[in-house]
């Protein structure tokens, strides 16, 4: 009795890891970095701006965008031309999805950015067919807006 109990709890532990295994990782996209809520420090009014672009003095860029907390936009793809920077996001709506409408925080690099931060960036959203131009918030520091 005890070796039957042994392999069904051992064959039950086997096919959760196995499903555990197939589950698909949430891509980010082509951005560094990106993790729920606004930058630290910037002042950004839910819905009333759109997306919100953060350039810091390190070079790099934050883009905020709004959307399900669950299946936040995911960045296609960024383009710079040195004057401007230009981001295409795309959404992820298979699976069950929130309505919560949550800030989403996609962090560039310098190197993704290039090597002069744009005045204006332009925010796409493929399924939308939505495009949006957001003058670039500067900022001294991560966490820290300039005055």
């Amino acid at each position: 009795m005890k070796w039957s109990r042994g392999l069904v709890l051992l064959g039950a532990f086997a096919v959760l890891i196995g499903i555990s295994g197939c589950a698909a990782v949430p891509s980010i996209g082509v951005t560094d970095q990106r993790k729920p809520g606004v930058p630290e420090g910037v002042d950004i009014v839910p819905f009333m701006e759109g997306p919100a672009v953060v350039a810091y003095d390190d070079g790099s860029i934050d883009v905020v965008t709004w959307g399900s907390g669950s299946c936040p936009a995911e960045a296609a793809s960024a383009e710079k031309d040195g004057v401007e920077f230009v981001v295409v996001f795309t959404t992820n709506s298979e699976g069950v999805c929130t309505a919560d409408m949550a800030p989403t925080t996609h962090t560039f690099s310098a190197e993704s950015v290039g090597s002069r931060v744009p005045e204006t960036a332009t925010v796409r959203f493929q399924e939308y067919d939505d495009e949006i131009v957001v003058d670039v918030i500067r900022a001294e520091e991560r966490g820290g807006i300039s005055p």
